[in-house]
């Protein structure tokens, strides 16, 4: 005896809106299409399977593409603030240099601007030339001969010679 031979079942899709169609009976199909259904089948399944292991690496790849941009724009913009600060800080050695080159005192650095180092040098020229040209020329002063002993704060050296001037300068000769 012969036992009945089952039809081969797919397996029983949910329950579908009426709106799809409903699926024809694959044991009235041939063989050949029977087997590339399935074959067919078994594909779609494995790219959904792909898809679905996938699509948390995408989604990992958006977020670190993303935080990549916004690194390369932060380091973009610390790049253009250290130009800049080099840049200032050039000049400023630009000026440092020329104020001591011609004697530019320190309350009058602001006056030598910015530019290149031949603008700033001459700049410093005139300005060099202004400040002598305005500040007197000091007064000789009179060289004393030593200290002296009884010299008070506020007081000057009198002419008249004390008793150690008079002993000094008879061990000694005159001053």
């Amino acid at each position: 005896m012969t036992e009945p031979v089952a039809p081969e079942t797919a397996p029983a899709a949910p329950e579908a809106p009426q709106q799809q169609p409903e699926p024809q009976d694959t044991n009235s199909l041939p063989q050949w299409a029977r087997d590339s259904l399935t074959k067919a089948n078994r594909e779609a399944a494995q790219y959904r399977t792909q898809v679905n292991e996938l699509k948390p690496l995408a989604d990992q790849f958006r977020a670190l593409e993303e935080s990549t941009k916004s690194e390369a724009q932060r380091l973009a913009e610390t790049a253009e603030t250290a130009k800049r600060e080099a840049e200032i800080a050039r000049a400023e050695a630009v000026r440092y240099k020329v104020a001591a080159t011609h004697g530019i005192p320190a309350d009058h650095f602001d006056l030598l601007g910015s530019g290149t180092e031949e603008e700033i040098a001459a700049r410093a020229a005139k300005l060099a030339a202004l400040i002598a040209a305005q500040t007197p020329a000091p007064a000789p002063s009179a060289p004393q001969r030593r200290p002296v002993e009884q010299l008070r704060p506020g007081a000057t050296p009198g002419d008249a010679e004390s008793e150690q001037d008079v002993i000094y300068a008879q061990l000694f000769g005159s001053r």
